[in-house]
């Protein structure tokens, strides 16, 4: 029977003092050390899913995933740190404890992705995981899909496939450079009948030209005479080529010989680069299988691998998935950035101080920059700045943050918080841009740089500033003893105990995260004749939307605590329905959004 539904929108304006349970109550072991650390007993509910070395190659972190039988709970995830004797020095991460599911799971990984496509079409390659969102007990599959130049996320809720959030996970980001310097290729090409081609001796580094185009790789990389010397911006221009090709191998040099981390164990592939991508395209990108560097277009950019701090910027996004998996959104996105510009700078400074083959350890700046991109772009100003990230529109503090839906949330903007964060971490001094707490006291380049890696690829991939602040404080102790400096170095850009003790909004991640939004009191009730309405509570000021299995959606975008939306139907039928609010900035962005049901009408 064909059901109709007609929508009337009436707000009431009225408050009610109480309000539903959460579904779960959480239990934080972050930020554990010393005593606390060593006597952690981990709980039966959690599966081991990898392990990996840290800097301080005597110490190693395992990580953990909390599961509800077979199904992961999202963000829920322990790092465990311990020394050379097996003893527990550092716990980082969440736990999740009386847990209940409050939605069916009526999509399988086939029908989830199927929603999708009716979104975006069926091109490129899929990929769908169940999870369990711990803040309302509701399981939603998480589907990507990746193409050449895009790698969406959708996360869609398995019983209604309502699309809940999405966002493009894209990380954007001998022979003469594109600046114009000899580079010594030596052990870095190979020997294939009578050509050269841009493959390592040791098969760990290679290099495609994509000819302009999108598609990737491209072709491999070749030469006649192993000078590599063909001028041109575009191709068959090779110092792109060159330089792509020789900083993924400082890049990969630094990861094993400063950090431990070798890149085959997570990407038998190898380094695989594409230079020459599309036409005057300014951006390059890590796609989750390898790095693609365009041209530029010469007005604002030049080709986009003539950059070492670049090209170690993308490459640590591989790195970053391959531990943390910082989702590519608010603030765990502005963290994935944030420690990729960290590394990137450290790979600069690295093989500048001039002896990076004998892997030496680097304590001093004096022989790099703390400016992003300032070899590619054509005024020479970089595109961001670690030392003071307002010369670029950046914040500082995060009291400045940006709180719109824009660049995936902020993702670029914000990391320019962290990003200075870890410039008065290394260096020392005050806020560049904002009031002062307190001077700082640095504590040099590679302790700090220790810090940093052993933290961020231990944290949960939904993890705030405040996580990533209590996981650099939970492995200082253990570096240099110079946890003070930490928390000196966040206070000073408005990271402090006050905001994440409770006080502060924490960031939000797309799913509820932050725990402020919570829906009560929900009634159906008939009235005159085929009319119903469908009521609610929130504990903030929200919009209303009643999705219906049969009708579709209906919103009223006035934010209240109180919310009312009246209907007229058909007699005698059941309506299945879902309510949602969201809370949203004054530019209409979404801050916080809440679903509940499925709830059921008779009419």
């Amino acid at each position: 029977m064909f059901q109709k539904i007609i929508v009337t929108i009436i707000t009431l304006f009225f408050s009610m003092s109480t309000f539903a349970d959460p579904p779960l109550k959480t239990f934080n072991t972050h930020n554990l050390k010393g005593q606390d650390a060593r006597l952690f007993e981990l709980p039966s509910d959690i599966r081991l899913i990898k392990q990996n070395s840290l800097s301080n190659k005597k110490f190693k972190a395992i990580h953990y995933q909390q599961m509800l039988t077979d199904i992961p709970i999202f963000g829920a995830k322990l790092t465990i740190i311990s020394d050379e004797n097996n003893q527990q020095i550092a716990v980082i991460g969440r736990h999740y404890s009386k847990f209940i599911t409050t939605n069916r799971i009526h999509l399988n990984n086939t029908a989830a992705i199927q929603a999708v496509k009716q979104k975006i079409g069926s091109k490129g390659k899929w990929r769908s995981t169940l999870y369990i969102n711990p803040i309302n007990g509701r399981h939603f599959y998480i589907v990507e899909n990746k193409k050449e130049t895009s790698r969406w996320f959708h996360w869609v809720d398995s019983e209604s496939g309502i699309i809940l959030n999405a966002y493009d996970g894209l990380t954007t980001g001998s022979g003469i450079g594109v600046l114009g310097d000899q580079k010594d290729l030596t052990g870095l090409t190979t020997l294939n009948g009578n050509r050269y081609e841009l493959i390592s001796s040791n098969q760990r580094i290679v290099t495609y030209d994509a000819k302009g185009k999108n598609r990737l790789p491209g072709i491999l990389a070749i030469d006649n005479d192993d000078d590599w010397i063909i001028e041109g911006r575009t191709s068959p221009g090779q110092a792109a080529l060159v330089d792509a090709h020789f900083y993924a191998n400082i890049t990969d040099n630094y990861f094993i010989s400063q950090l431990d981390f070798n890149w085959l164990t997570h990407y038998q592939q190898g380094m695989v680069s594409s230079a020459h991508v599309k036409r005057n395209y300014n951006n390059a990108y890590w796609n989750g299988y390898q790095m693609a560097y365009g041209d530029g277009d010469n007005v604002t950019f030049t080709n986009l691998s003539g950059d070492l701090d670049v090209v170690g910027h993308e490459l640590a996004h591989g790195l970053t998935e391959a531990t943390s998996d910082l989702i590519y959104q608010n603030e765990s996105g502005a963290l994935n950035e944030s420690f990729s510009d960290i590394m990137g700078t450290n790979i600069e400074f690295f093989y500048n101080d001039g002896d990076w083959q004998n892997n030496e350890i680097i304590t001093t700046t004096n022989h790099g920059n703390w400016s992003i991109g300032e070899d590619i772009t054509i005024n020479g100003n970089g595109i961001r700045n670690m030392a003071n990230p307002s010369l670029h529109g950046d914040p500082t503090h995060y009291a400045d943050r940006y709180t719109g839906s824009g660049d995936n949330g902020g993702v670029h903007i914000n990391s320019g918080i962290i990003n200075h964060w870890y410039y008065l971490l290394v260096n020392g001094g005050v806020n560049a841009a904002y009031s002062s707490v307190s001077k700082v006291e640095g504590i040099g380049l590679h302790q700090a740089s220790q810090i940093v890696y052993d933290a961020f690829t231990s944290l949960a991939p939904n993890a705030s500033f405040c996580d990533a602040r209590d996981a650099t404080l939970a492995v200082s102790d253990n570096t240099i003893l110079a946890s003070s400096n930490v928390a000196a170095a966040w206070d000073e850009v408005g990271i402090d105990d006050v905001l994440c003790n409770g006080t502060g909004d924490g960031g939000d991640t797309g799913t509820g995260e932050n725990d402020d939004l919570s829906i009560s009191n929900i009634t159906s009730s008939k009235l005159k004749g085929r009319n119903f309405q469908i009521e609610w509570n929130t504990n903030i000021a929200s919009t209303s939307e009643v999705i219906f299995n049969c009708c579709g959606s209906f919103t009223n975008d006035h934010q209240t605590t109180a919310h009312s939306l009246s209907f007229t139907g058909t007699k005698n039928t059941s309506y299945i329905y879902y309510v949602s609010s969201k809370v949203l900035d004054n530019n209409g962005a979404t801050l916080n959004q809440i679903i509940e049901g499925p709830y059921t009408h008779n009419n």
